[in-house]
């Protein structure tokens, strides 16, 4: 195993850093994101509108055909039937529950916890492999098999959400070291509309795609009613 296993706690860790986890990607700093106001159009370039690297605007836009809602560590997707919030980020060398022990393919599982709200008029289940995380040119599908026999925290184990209902659970990824401690100087967070798949090739067939940039941290915001209201959660 490398280092990695040795230095890195399971707890949940703030892209700012938390207590006993260390930075969330050690020798990197979060960029803070200034604030954004007014109308993004989804339909014009990101690049155009400031939605990019280098301004850190969030909202809705449209680059390469597909149409992304981009939104700043701490700040809230909101597709058509989901939205969704970045509650934490942790990482270990193993997964277990469920009696069993599962070692990653690669380095460390990632595990991040959101928190997810159902937008639409009828009842909707979070799907095993809707979320996906990009670090650099690199682009991770859940560990979907491991949340549905391993992972008893996992999103889509936690039942159906009626309208405008929210629960809390992780989705995990099988990442190497080096993409660890890229996160937060090149992490970003995808996720889909409810009933669609993650697919690491990104294109307009895909439909509206929800991302969060985990190098970025979200500006202050006075709205907290903003935050998706609760429901259950596990």
């Amino acid at each position: 195993m490398l280092a990695l296993a040795s230095v890195l706690a399971a707890t949940m860790v703030s892209a700012c850093g938390g207590a006993g986890g260390g930075d969330l990607a050690a020798g990197t700093t979060t960029q803070a994101a200034p604030p954004r106001h007014g109308h993004t159009d989804p339909h014009a370039s990101c690049d155009a509108q400031g939605i990019d690297a280098t301004h850190l605007g969030t909202g809705a836009c449209t680059q390469g055909g597909v149409q992304y809602v981009v939104a700043n560590y701490g700040g809230i997707v909101k597709l058509r039937t989901i939205a969704v919030t970045i509650v934490g980020v942790g990482v270990a060398p193993a997964d277990q529950g469920h009696g069993r022990t599962v070692a990653p393919q690669r380095d460390a599982f990632l595990r991040v916890k959101l928190q997810v709200q159902n937008r639409d008029k009828v009842p909707h289940r979070f799907g095993f492999g809707q979320t996906m995380l990009g670090v650099g040119a690199d682009n991770y599908t859940e560990s979907a098999a491991v949340e549905r026999t391993v992972h008893p925290e996992s999103l889509a184990n936690a039942g159906t959400m009626g309208p405008g209902e929210t629960l809390t659970g992780d989705v995990l990824f099988d990442i190497t070291e080096a993409d660890y401690r890229q996160l937060q100087s090149r992490g970003r967070f995808f996720i889909w509309n409810f009933g669609r798949r993650a697919s690491a090739r990104l294109s307009r067939k895909g439909g509206q795609l929800g991302q969060i940039r985990l190098y970025a941290a979200e500006a202050a915001r006075p709205a907290e009613a903003a935050r998706p209201r609760q429901g259950r959660g596990r």
